[in-house]
């Protein structure tokens, strides 16, 4: 498969591929099923979106482990009937890669039934693969000497803050730095959707 033919594919399919030539570790599959459930906040079929994301989110910062948020969105929340995006949030390490591709299909085939305007959410879910798992047929080695500490520093903020809007400015950080790499330079500075996990913050701070 060309990078060409890999760009324009289903997010789900893209997964599929990605796998393939670079497997992504569950803190990144876990940062993409809970970006896609944030966008997911503002579609009207999926009122309880908002409540999955904060499941990941506890997930993320160490503030609660999967076994705990799982039996208690069973007992209480009720998630257990859209495991779409639920359990995509909340599945073990195993089934992660599965759980997220498996929404992205899903929510496109739920709007539909619905009746609702859904050609968006794949190009979201595709936006969301590029941001979180990069681009595996353009692998870019981290030179030392960008991180300097106002790149870092600037990183830092975005990442913990998700001061997206910051990402124009890291990119005439890192030019400062002597880094003139297309990609990383072309993501900063691209108005498609970001999320936490960014491969280019997540590159500054050695994050996997």
């Amino acid at each position: 498969m060309t990078e060409e033919e890999w760009l324009i594919l289903h997010p789900a399919l893209m997964m599929r591929q990605i796998k393939q030539v670079a497997p992504a570790t569950s803190r990144k599959l876990r940062l993409l099923a809970v970006a896609y459930a944030h966008y997911l906040e503002s579609q009207p079929d999926y009122a309880d979106a908002k409540h999955v994301s904060h499941l990941g989110e506890e997930v993320l910062e160490g503030r609660q482990t999967l076994d705990f948020l799982w039996d208690d969105s069973q007992r209480g929340w009720g998630y257990q009937g859209d495991w779409s995006i639920a359990n995509l949030v909340l599945a073990g390490d195993d089934n992660l890669d599965g759980k997220v591709r498996s929404a992205f299909v899903f929510s496109v085939d739920r709007g539909q039934r619905a009746g609702l305007d859904v050609s968006e959410r794949p190009m979201v879910a595709r936006a969301l693969v590029l941001c979180i798992l990069a681009n595996p047929f353009r692998p870019i080695a981290l030179d030392p000497s960008w991180l300097t500490s106002n790149v870092l520093s600037l990183a830092q903020g975005i990442y913990h803050e998700r001061a997206f809007d910051r990402l124009p400015i890291l990119a005439d950080a890192l030019q400062d730095a002597g880094c003139e790499n297309p990609e990383i330079l072309a993501h900063c500075r691209s108005e498609s959707p970001h999320a936490r996990g960014c491969w280019v913050v997540d590159l500054l701070l050695g994050k996997y």
